[in-house]
C-alpha cells in the first residue's frame, strides 16, 4: 500500500512539474499588441473573429503615450500599430524595433467636425474671426499624434488670440470624438474616420499640406515570440481587412 501511495505521489509531482514548466514558458511569451485608439473599431472586429485570441490581447490608447509605455516596459509587448512615424521612431532609436520589421498599414486625414448639422466652413471661419466664442477641442499633443497634427493646422490657420481663447487640448482623438458626440456647442479637429464612425458632421477636410502625413505603421518588436500575434498582423493586412478599412474612411496607398 505504501508503494502505491508513493507511486501516486510521484506521478502527481511529475504532473505538477510539467504544468509548472509549461506555465512558466507561457508567462515568458509576449502577449500584447499596442494599438492607436483610432483603429479600435476595425482591430476589435478582427480580434473578436480570431480563433486564437486567447493567446494575446489588445491595448488601445494614444500612440505617443503607448510608445512611452513600450519603452518603459516592453517584456510582454509583441507588436505595435501607431498613427505616426514619430511614435514608431521612438522605439527604433531605442533598438526595440528593427526597421525591417515595420510596414505601412493605412493613411488618414483630419477634419473639422461637430454634432451640429448644416454649417459651412466659410461661415464657421467668418464667425470665429469676428470673435464668436466657439470652443474647438483637439487631442493633447503629448499623448496622441492627432494632437501634433492638429497643432500644425491651428498654427497655420488661426491667430494667437483665437488659439488662446477658443482652443482646448485634452485626451486622445477618441476622447475628443466622444466629447463632440455629447456636446452640441463643441467643435473638434479629429481624424476623418472618427467623424464617420461617430456620425459627426464633417464641416471641412483639411488639405494634407497643412500637416505631416498621417500614416499608420505596424511594428513587430525584436523580442516578439508569439506566433498568434504574427498571424493576427497578417490578418489585419489581408485584402478583406483593407477593404473594411477603406469603408471606414482610411486610405490605402497602392
Amino acid at each position: 500500500m505504501l508503494n502505491i501511495f508513493f507511486t501516486k505521489l510521484l506521478i502527481i509531482s511529475m504532473f505538477l512539474l510539467v504544468l509548472l514548466i509549461f506555465t512558466g514558458c507561457d508567462d515568458d511569451r509576449t502577449k500584447i499588441i499596442m494599438v492607436a485608439a483610432s483603429l479600435e473599431e476595425i482591430v476589435h472586429s478582427e480580434y473578436v473573429d480570431t480563433v486564437d485570441k486567447d493567446k494575446f490581447f489588445i491595448n488601445y490608447g494614444g500612440s505617443l503615450s503607448l510608445a512611452r509605455r513600450v519603452e518603459q516596459n516592453q517584456k510582454k509587448i509583441g507588436a505595435v500599430i501607431f498613427a505616426s512615424d514619430y511614435s514608431i521612431d521612438l522605439l527604433v532609436k531605442k533598438g526595440i524595433i528593427d526597421k525591417k520589421n515595420i510596414k505601412t498599414l493605412v493613411n488618414n486625414s483630419l477634419v473639422l467636425a461637430t454634432k451640429n448639422k448644416n454649417q459651412s466652413y466659410e461661415d464657421f471661419m467668418d464667425k470665429i474671426n469676428k470673435g464668436y466664442p466657439y470652443k474647438i477641442v483637439i487631442a493633447d499633443d503629448k499623448l496622441a499624434p492627432a494632437g501634433k497634427y492638429s497643432i500644425q493646422i491651428v498654427d497655420k490657420l488661426f491667430s494667437e488670440d483665437i488659439k488662446n481663447k477658443n482652443f482646448i487640448s485634452s485626451g486622445d482623438v477618441s476622447y475628443v470624438s466622444n466629447l463632440l458626440m455629447y456636446n452640441d456647442d463643441y467643435y473638434g479637429i479629429i481624424y476623418k474616420t472618427e467623424a464617420i464612425k461617430n456620425d459627426l458632421d464633417i464641416i471641412y477636410e483639411f488639405p494634407n499640406h497643412l500637416h505631416d502625413e498621417i500614416v499608420y505603421k505596424i511594428g513587430i518588436l525584436n523580442h516578439n515570440n508569439n506566433l498568434s500575434i504574427n498571424n493576427f498582423i497578417d490578418r489585419l493586412t489581408s485584402k478583406n481587412a483593407l477593404i473594411k478599412l477603406i469603408d471606414l474612411g482610411f486610405k490605402v496607398e497602392k
